[in-house]
């Protein structure tokens, strides 16, 4: 037994059957140190892989040799190649090289090359997740090399049942309206265009006072009845409006005066919400803007719209009142309460949107993981805007893929498992 097999052997021994055979089957392997330092970033290789000169993948082909590394220092991922015959080095326009990766979903990239300088370049970016089906071909000197191997990486394997168990739930990708919210606080007020006063014109001794706070009452209903001072005429005092009685300032017996406020009555039917609108945020509030309302108590929400804006800010506060104006047919918006608004500032179709809870970090990257039958892959993501729980995917992932939107925690956790990291 060599050296290299009894080794093997003894680290099984240590870390036990299963976690070796995990540690196997993973897949999850990643750049050297070497390649790191020189800003390329290789595809995870196998134990029968051999590295370059300049750190990349060595492929052989009888006495043709390529080196293929994905080179990022200061520029985006590509790929570059050099290529040598028995020792020595061919110039790369001399070579025909394409380059297919297959990645999980069934997507496939070709790249072509051309000669810079010394080695042969990719003509488009190596996008992420660096995980994929290799197919070479290169052609020199009238002979054609072949080479086809797979690169995974960050990707893990869950069958559907076990996924089932763990919760793990999938959705797709697709367009979505983006909205920008801005969040503010208020109170709820009287309606000043629906609140009327009942009160005699002339003054005199209140003989009966019929309506107690809160008691409902009809446009035309007698809610006083009054003796004036000087002829004595008993008179009635009638409510001006429909609605309820917010306020009461009279009892029987009492000398009222001319013109004196009975009774305050108010329609309830609909309220105003005023929205105080810090100074930083007022310039992007308008009218007709629409805002959800939340009672500050967690119970009621309604929405509506921006009808008003007050012309001048608080002094004190600096603040702007913006105005809602809301049904309130079973009175569940009582004026006084506090609320809590969300007010929608823009909106915007973006054509591919993932739920904001999906995302996860997984080395360095901002990932969802797609889903394709048992496999997992992470997608590392260029987002964009956010807002309504989701976030705008400017690249990284394609409407219509499965991508995981419930715990998926639990395939980070997975592919973390063999400790492996992803170093550029």
């Amino acid at each position: 037994m060599n050296l290299k097999l009894s080794l093997t052997l003894l680290a099984i021994l240590l870390l036990g059957g299963g976690l070796a055979y995990y540690l196997v089957e993973s897949g999850h392997n990643h750049p050297t140190a070497t390649a790191v330092a020189q800003g390329r970033h290789d595809e995870p290789a196998g134990a029968e892989s051999v590295k370059g000169t300049h750190g990349g993948r060595l492929l052989t082909d009888g006495d043709f040799a390529l080196e293929l590394a994905i080179f990022e220092q200061g520029v985006p991922p590509e790929f570059r190649a050099w290529f040598t015959r028995a020792g020595r080095l061919v110039p790369p326009a001399d070579v025909q090289l394409s380059v297919e990766l297959k990645r999980p979903g069934g997507v496939t990239d070709i790249y072509t090359f051309t000669p810079e300088g010394g080695y042969a370049r990719g003509n488009a970016e190596v996008y992420e997740p660096h995980s994929f089906s290799y197919s070479i071909v290169a052609g020199q000197a009238g002979r054609t090399h072949r080479w086809q191997f797979d690169a995974p990486e960050m990707q893990t394997t869950i069958s559907a049942e076990a996924a089932q168990r763990a919760g793990v739930i999938a959705e797709v990708a697709g367009p979505a309206t983006m909205t920008e919210n801005l969040s503010v606080y208020g109170q709820v007020r009287l309606n000043a265009d629906k609140v009327a006063r009942a009160g005699p014109r002339f003054g005199g001794i209140v003989r009966e006072a019929r309506k107690a706070l809160g008691d409902p009452v009809a446009a035309g209903e007698v809610v006083a009845v009054l003796e004036t001072n000087q002829s004595l005429v008993t008179i009635e005092v009638k409510a001006p409006l429909a609605g309820v009685v917010v306020d009461r300032d009279v009892n029987a017996g009492e000398t009222v005066a001319d013109g004196a406020t009975l009774y305050t009555i108010a329609d309830l039917s609909d309220v105003w919400v005023d929205l105080n609108i810090p100074k930083r945020d007022q310039a992007r509030v308008k009218l007709g803007q629409s805002a959800v309302i939340h009672a500050d108590d967690g119970g009621a929400e309604a929405k509506g719209t921006i009808t008003w804006i007050s012309p001048v800010s608080s002094a004190e506060a600096q603040t702007l009142v913006a105005r809602v104006v809301l049904p309130n047919p079973d009175q569940r918006w009582r004026p006084g309460l506090f609320v809590q608004a969300a007010l929608t500032l823009a909106e915007a179709p973006v054509p591919v949107a993932v739920k904001e809870s999906a995302l996860q970090t997984l080395f360095d990257f901002t990932v969802v993981f797609s889903q394709h039958g048992d496999l997992y892959q992470a997608r590392p993501l260029a987002l964009g805007r956010r807002g309504g729980g989701f976030v705008e995917v400017l690249k990284g992932l394609r409407a219509g893929e499965r991508y995981v939107t419930e715990n998926s925690f639990l395939i980070k956790a997975d592919i973390g498992k063999s400790g492996a990291s992803h170093d550029h």
